[in-house]
């Protein structure tokens, strides 16, 4: 990931966060106000229904059908013990209403200062009226000098009601703007949040078009870094086809020992070079994530058994043992990737021999069963050189070793064992290691495997024969003068006919003279590819077998190549054997055609 989209990404979480904390900020802010106007509304709620109750009750009390209804009736009839028990229980109601009005909160107590003169005056009345009927005075004269009336107890209720109204209505005003002020900051946060929204959205596109242009800009790198290597691999497997073909051709007519052990060195230099470049091509696959596993019936002791044929020479020359132990409970057959799983056994094998100067190396195969999951776990163990655990913590890293002296002592380049635990993984496996500097080393692989319902896998017979094609026709197209010479020389010892054409138009021509057996094709090819000539010999003859021999070797291409009507492929450099299996299989395939 670059800097550019790391910096980016950065924005966008700060942007978020932002965005989050005053979104919560300006929610909490109208909340907290439309709480607060809430409260207010139940306090004015609260308040106005209990003052205008009492008020109401107080009215009641005090005005006509209350005390001065009773006070009117006590001056006109003068009887004292009818009406002067009700004047004084109402008295002693109004005084406890006014002192309820008066522990309203926020209420002005003076508004009820009228009230309770009035109150008093009517009292004093109360008091001088009593005197009066006590002395017998007239109902008109007490009325002459008492006077008692409503107007003042109207005038006082009056003057309450007007205060207790003008503090609702303070009430009331502070209730509205402080709802207008929640209701305005809860719509400053919806469009704020919609404008931080729309700027966020703003950023987010302009993040993914970015992204988007750097994963084009990597994938296009990842296409020409493809591309690159394939033609890499190319272009190196063409000169090595010309050396390891000529060493092949070279090797069984070596007489002197010091020969055949210098054309053996070469062949095993030229198979390790091959090695490398295979590593490069797969550790390529797996960083594009393009490697892909197959799932076919494989027989594993005959893996087994070929990684013991193929370092056994090695280990003879380094005077050191190769012990291959298969449990006797192992089953033959079973249901995987045979090629990936023949090298992870080669590479782990290869790295114990490359590290172990005395003793031995042990391959150990048995069933196992791994949280209910049944399989096979391999182990490999030498007595090698050993790592520490610095070395081991960096085993797996691309492009390292356990030791940067390694290196130089040893050689490699460090793809090996990343290439191993890569593959391990994509089977769903695990790798373990133990190892002590000077100790030696034990690396556990298990694989979740499934036995094959079929132990048999039917072989042909002649994989490793030469192919008898005395008096038969092949045809080969090759525009290398080398690969020509390499070619003819493998192909010798099956006293072919062999005719050769330069490039597809004339492998075209000379097809239709000739009429061969079988063709040799070449992909890249000056004035007609393989694959176009292929389309045309196919359209001639369907049944003539036609095999790729090129240097391109990715799965894609023998895909493409299989189904461009080409038979078979074999890759180069090419091994001796893998070409007269190709050969002997072909010529089995020619002949059931001609028969059906």
């Amino acid at each position: 990931m670059t800097q550019s989209l790391k910096k980016t990404q950065t924005r966008l979480r700060v942007n978020a966060v932002i965005v989050i904390i005053l979104v919560i900020l300006l929610t909490v802010t109208s909340l907290f106000f439309y709480k607060h106007v809430d409260n207010q509304w139940r306090d004015y709620s609260n308040t106005a229904s209990n003052v205008y109750v009492l008020h109401d009750t107080l009215v009641q009390r005090l005005g006509y059908g209350g005390f001065i209804h009773h006070f009117k009736n006590l001056i006109l009839r003068k009887n004292v013990d009818l009406y002067l028990p009700s004047i004084k229980k109402e008295i002693y109601e109004i005084k406890v209403i006014l002192e309820k009005l008066e522990a309203v909160e926020n209420y002005d107590k003076q508004a009820l200062g009228g009230v309770r003169t009035t109150l008093a005056n009517y009292e004093e009345k109360l008091d001088l009226a009593l005197k009066m009927i006590e002395q017998g005075a007239s109902s008109e004269a007490i009325d002459d000098i008492v006077k008692v009336d409503d107007a003042k107890a109207l005038a006082a209720l009056s003057d309450f009601e007007s205060h207790v109204n003008t503090m609702l209505k303070k009430k009331s005003v502070a209730i509205n703007e402080n709802f207008k002020f929640a209701y305005t900051v809860h719509i400053l946060t919806i469009v704020l949040l919609a404008g931080i929204l729309l700027f966020y959205f703003k950023k987010l596109s302009t993040s993914y078009k970015e992204q988007q242009a750097l994963t084009d800009q990597a994938l296009e790198g990842a296409r020409i870094k493809s591309e690159f290597l394939a033609n890499m691999s190319h272009e190196i497997r063409t000169p090595l086809n010309g050396i390891m073909g000529l060493l092949q051709i070279l090797q069984p007519n070596v007489q002197k020992p010091q020969n055949i052990e210098i054309v053996s060195k070469a062949l095993f230099s030229c198979r390790s070079l091959l090695t490398i470049i295979n590593d490069i091509l797969d550790f390529s696959k797996m960083e594009a994530n393009e490697l892909t596993i197959e799932n076919v019936n494989f027989s594993l002791i005959k893996i087994v058994e070929s990684i013991n044929s193929d370092f056994l020479p090695i280990c003879n020359e380094k005077s050191i043992e190769l012990n291959i132990d298969i449990d006797k409970n192992v089953e033959n057959i079973w249901i995987g990737d045979p090629v990936r799983i023949r090298q992870i056994i080669l590479n782990l094998v290869s790295n114990a021999v490359k590290f172990t100067e005395q003793g031995g190396i042990q391959v150990i195969v048995k069933k196992k069963v791994k949280n209910l999951i049944p399989g096979i776990e391999l182990q490999v163990l030498d007595t090698g050189i050993g790592m520490s655990e610095e070395g081991l913590a960096n085993l797996f890293q691309r492009f390292q070793q356990a030791d940067n002296s390694i290196t130089r002592r040893f050689g490699g380049t460090g793809l090996g064992m990343s290439i191993t635990t890569n593959l391990i993984k994509r089977m769903g496996g695990t790798i373990d290691v133990d190892s002590k500097l000077g100790e030696g080393t034990r690396f556990t692989i298990f694989l979740p495997l499934e036995i094959a319902e079929q132990q048999q896998i039917i072989e042909s017979s002649h994989i490793t024969d030469v192919p008898n094609l005395e008096g038969k026709t092949v045809l080969i197209a090759e525009d290398n003068p080398l690969n020509t010479m390499v070619i003819q020389s493998l192909i010798a010892e099956t006293n072919a006919n062999v005719q050769f054409a330069k490039d597809g138009l004339e492998a075209i021509d000379l097809f239709k003279k000739i009429n061969p057996m079988l063709v040799l094709m070449d992909i890249q090819m000056p004035k007609m590819g393989g694959i176009e000539a292929c389309a045309h010999i196919r359209a001639l003859n369907p049944t003539t077998p036609v095999i790729a021999l090129t240097a391109n070797v990715m799965k894609e291409n023998i895909i493409e190549y299989k189904n461009c009507g080409f038979y078979c492929h074999v890759g180069k450099p090419v091994e001796k054997h893998l070409l007269f299996e190709a050969l002997n299989n072909a010529i089995s395939q020619h002949s059931q055609n001609l028969s059906d």
